[in-house]
């Protein structure tokens, strides 16, 4: 057995508190299924007590939505069971897939609205005169649950959400640090594995801070702090991998780096290594801006050494800003800080989303619970809207995984177990005892130990699933009944509704990790077609906020595959080229027009690429773009743009590099620049 920590065991302890009160009020007003109430506990509690406010206020929007879509559906067509069948199939399906297709926290509330309906209706349709009663008392015990949980979870030692994210925003901004000291010392084999896992934590930083306005702690007040600094961070990852891809080029034609810009890393590195102090860091700017402009640009080792400079700016201040904004939330009695970036910070910053997959999520939920009813109707199993509703729980439940059939048969283990533990309560120690004291003395040892397993993100899943499937194996009411018949036959119908969700789920929606890889890789070509294109309207934050989530989703699934074309994949390539096809079509009304016109056929030239490549046929960019390219730089370089023309070659030296990375230096950039 894992060693409990002492939040651990505080968090169980809360927790079984919460369950007991929610049990405690259901059965003093009646209702008929109070067990509902200690379910609902445990599926809204968590570590965070703003994480916990959050889901409680999304399950009953979740709930209310379902219990409105059961009494809508059944009365109507109770009398046409598969009209019934096939109309709650799909709306378990349709919520599902709106859920998927939204990964941020209240998609919650679509999820439980879908599997919700399935709860309630199912077993009202032999009573479906007295629906909304039922659907109401659902709804009462639910609400009491979500209540006690809110409650308890927010008076006795809450955790808030905000320490927590300020903990791991420092820890991410480290990371960061070590990544930035590494590749400016030359020592790129130390985080080179770790990227992926960085940009995974982005994402997770993003999600955590969704909760924010729910927390209790000072930081609810500083919330557009919080979105500044989220915006730093997601500059620091594609800034951080440019930077890394131009150090290596200009390490590639010239071991030796000239001494400016040998001494210019060092002053970096170690003003990274001292903490990010801004003002050190406006002086850093100004130095690196004299470095670039006072050496002319006539050989490829000078566009990589503007293209690096350039980056290296851009690090500074997202850097300091960064550092700034997070010193600011460990001490906000101080003054707000002057940030070298501008920029105003969105509310919500977009991630991924992948269509195709939330339609075969809710394909594959609308399947496995149609063919639960249709077996149900077929044998007239008297207990078959367990299968129904089980089939619904475990395929949303497990929708958002690349294969969710492992998962859900471990959830069929687990109820196993519940059953046995089950048949032990209720035929053994149960009909032994009298009284709600006697009944809490008796649950306490089990749901206090699974319980302080729920934190532990490994132990998560198999501890909540054992205890709400005791729970609900238990059928604890104001007064004792166990008919062994019937508790063989509902485990039964439980175990048939997860063989039709692994069934159907392996049929329509399962896949492997390389599959998984190719689908985000396609997606991100055609984010990168359309912004060559012209045809997206982000910002450049906001799609580095959904490519770095990519980057984030593919890094596990690409260490998982073993596909040959996947192995040894730059997963941040795309992740450059995005931000540098976003900094030319924001640059490219500053252009004189002639120059517009070279560059809009190379945006079109790039944007075909990664359409075909999108589309399943990839073609590799050939000599006519690569020229084209080349005139681009040669005329940048020749041409006094200030500013423009800076950030401009950065973004054409990145392009050249990561579009024709085995590509001869060009020379059409020599003579143009010359």
């Amino acid at each position: 057995m894992p060693k409990l920590s002492r939040s651990a065991l505080l968090f169980s302890a809360n927790t079984f508190v919460a369950a007991m009160l929610a049990l405690y009020l259901a059965m003093s007003i009646g209702l008929e299924r109070p067990y509902w109430s200690i379910m609902t506990v445990y599926i809204v509690s968590g570590p965070l007590a703003a994480a916990v406010r959050s889901k409680a206020l999304y399950r009953f929007l979740g709930t209310f939505v379902g219990a409105a879509g059961a009494v809508l559906l059944v009365p109507l067509l109770v009398h046409a069971p598969l009209l019934l069948s096939l109309a709650m199939s799909l709306w378990v399906g349709g919520c599902l897939a709106l859920s998927v297709l939204d990964r941020s926290p209240p998609s919650y509330i679509l999820m439980l609205a879908g599997y919700t309906c399935a709860m309630i209706g199912f077993p009202a349709v032999n009573q479906p005169t007295a629906i909304f009663d039922i659907a109401a008392a659902r709804v009462e015990e639910i609400l009491i649950g979500i209540a006690c949980a809110a409650l308890v979870h927010s008076l006795v030692f809450p955790r808030p959400v905000g320490t927590a994210l300020r903990g791991r925003i420092g820890h991410w901004l480290g990371e960061a640090d070590r990544w930035a000291l590494a590749l400016l010392r030359g020592d790129l084999d130390q985080l080179e594995r770790d990227r992926g896992r960085l940009a995974g934590a982005v994402s997770e930083i993003q999600l955590m801070a969704r909760h924010l306005p729910f927390d209790t702690s000072f930081l609810r007040e500083t919330t557009v702090v919080v979105r500044q600094l989220r915006d730093r961070v997601l500059v620091l990852v594609p800034v951080l991998a440019s930077l890394s891809d131009r150090l290596a080029a200009l390490r590639a034609i010239a071991p030796e780096l000239d001494p400016e810009l040998r001494g210019l890393l060092a002053a970096l590195a170690e003003w990274v290594e001292s903490g990010a102090p801004r003002a050190r860091g406006e002086a850093l700017i100004a130095e690196l801006e004299a470095a670039r402009t006072s050496m002319s640009v006539r050989d490829w080792y000078g566009f990589n050494r503007s293209s690096l400079l350039t980056r290296a700016i851009e690090l500074v201040r997202a850097q300091a800003d960064a550092h700034a904004l997070h010193a600011y939330l460990q001490d906000p009695e101080g003054p707000p800080p002057r940030l070298l970036g501008a920029g105003q910070a969105s509310e919500r910053r977009p991630l991924h989303r992948d269509l195709g997959l939330a339609a075969l999520s809710g394909a594959a939920a609308f399947g496995a619970v149609l063919l639960c009813c249709v077996v149900w109707i077929w044998s007239g199993w008297q207990e078959g809207e367990s299968a129904a509703i089980t089939a619904a729980i475990t395929c949303c439940l497990f929708a958002a995984m690349d294969d969710p059939v492992p998962a859900i048969r471990k959830f069929g283990v687990y109820l196993l177990v519940a059953m046995v533990l089950g048949a032990l309560y209720l035929f053994v120690l149960m009909p032994a005892i009298g009284g709600f004291p006697m009944l809490v003395l008796v649950l306490a040892p089990t749901l206090l130990v699974v319980g302080a397993m729920i934190p532990d993100p490994r132990l998560a899943f198999p501890a909540l699933s054992l205890i709400v499937n005791l729970v609900n194996t238990l059928v604890i009411q104001d007064h004792f009944s166990a008919d062994f018949a019937r508790f063989v036959n509902i485990n039964l119908s439980q175990f048939f509704g997860v063989f039709a969700a692994v069934l159907v789920t392996r049929t329509l929606r399962s896949m492997s990790a390389e599959v998984s890889a190719r689908r985000l890789l396609r997606h991100t070509w055609g984010d990168l077609a359309r912004v060559a294109g012209g045809r997206d309207d982000d910002s450049a934050v906001d799609l580095a906020s959904r490519l770095v989530d990519r980057v984030g989703l593919l890094s596990p699934k690409l260490a998982a595959a073993r596909a040959g074309d996947l192995e040894g994949l730059d997963i941040l390539r795309e992740l450059r080229v995005g931000i540098d096809l976003a900094t030319l079509r924001a640059l490219r009304r500053r252009l004189p027009q002639p120059m517009v016109v070279e560059l809009d056929g190379l945006l079109d030239g790039v944007g075909a690429c990664y359409q075909a490549r999108a589309l399943g046929a990839p073609e590799p960019p050939g000599p006519p773009l690569r020229e084209r390219l080349d005139r681009l730089l040669g005329r940048l370089a020749r041409d006094d743009l200030a500013a423009t023309g800076a950030r401009g070659l950065c973004a054409l030296v990145g392009l050249r590099r990561n579009l024709f990375p085995e590509a001869a230096p060009p020379a059409a950039v020599m003579e143009g620049a010359a």
